[in-house]
């Protein structure tokens, strides 16, 4: 039964996987982004500015950005880099969007971009070589995805938000045993976007070392790797308590949360900033 259910699946797909090859080749003779992010985000405006910034300085070319309820200033933020050509605003007003934020951005931009990094405004992904991740992602072009693997950086005992940037500000890390993956997809292939991972027309998503994402797999960091900024201060986590969650209709438990972030200040990890110098 399973065997023919999986048949059945492959016959229904076979016009989808004969149009995406034919996009595939199309548009990989002349995209216009080599290397593009899409991101939701609610009341992020403090962030986004380092974010965009920083991502441009590894070799993203494009942004993606879909505002989801967001009551603060990030229209002054982000003005700039919208005339600028380097992002484009979306306005997604719908509750629990993150998926579906995913899924329009892959709709209308298959066409545009090689990749699409799908990851968050607190998550900050480079090579830890310092290389642009462009010429990183070279060698898997034969991937519809490229799963990148997570560190998790906690409040390193900030109470308040510091003045200083995200990358420098927090340089304590939960250890290996705290982690999940982002993946950078290739937009022609993916017929069903995930959070974490995304389902494929042709092949499956593997980190860089090429493997497929199993449970309870020890991170792999060297090649690429995302810093995931969690909590960022105490105060931060509070009010991301309170915003609740673009992926989930669950409100958030503030006691579980702290409980949380106090297991990602195990051991110090500045490797992103060694990777800044690096680039420069």
């Amino acid at each position: 039964m399973k065997s023919f259910k999986k048949s059945l699946k492959a016959a229904v797909r076979t016009p989808l996987t004969i149009r995406a090859k034919m996009r595939e080749r199309a548009v990989s003779r002349a995209p216009r982004f080599n290397l593009t992010a899409c991101a939701i985000f609610r009341e992020e405006a403090p962030f986004l500015a380092e974010w965009i910034r920083f991502h441009q300085s590894v070799g993203f070319e494009h942004f993606y950005l879909y505002n989801n309820f967001s009551t603060d200033n990030f229209k002054a933020v982000l003005q700039p880099f919208i005339r600028e050509g380097l992002v484009t605003l979306v306005d997604w007003p719908r509750p629990v969007g993150q998926l579906s934020a995913y899924a329009d951005c892959i709709r209308r931009c298959w066409h545009e971009a090689l990749w699409i990094g799908l990851f968050d405004i607190d998550e900050f992904l480079f090579a830890p070589d310092g290389r642009d991740v462009r010429s990183v992602l070279e060698a898997y072009r034969d991937l519809p995805g490229v799963c990148v693997w997570q560190a998790f950086y906690g409040s390193s005992g900030h109470i308040e938000r510091p003045r200083s940037p995200v990358v420098e500000a927090y340089t304590m890390r939960a250890g290996p045993d705290i982690t999940t993956v982002k993946t950078i997809v290739n937009p022609r292939l993916v017929y069903k976007p995930g959070v974490h991972l995304s389902k494929f027309l042709l092949g499956e998503g593997m980190d860089t070392h090429r493997r497929i994402i199993a449970p309870g797999m020890l991170p792999e960091l060297d090649i690429l790797r995302i810093n995931h900024y969690w909590s960022r201060s105490l105060s931060d986590l509070d009010q991301k308590v309170r915003r609740g969650d673009a992926s989930t209709s669950e409100s958030r438990d503030k006691n579980r949360h702290l409980d949380f972030e106090s297991r990602l200040n195990v051991e110090r990890d500045e490797t992103i900033l060694e990777a800044m110098r690096r680039l420069r």
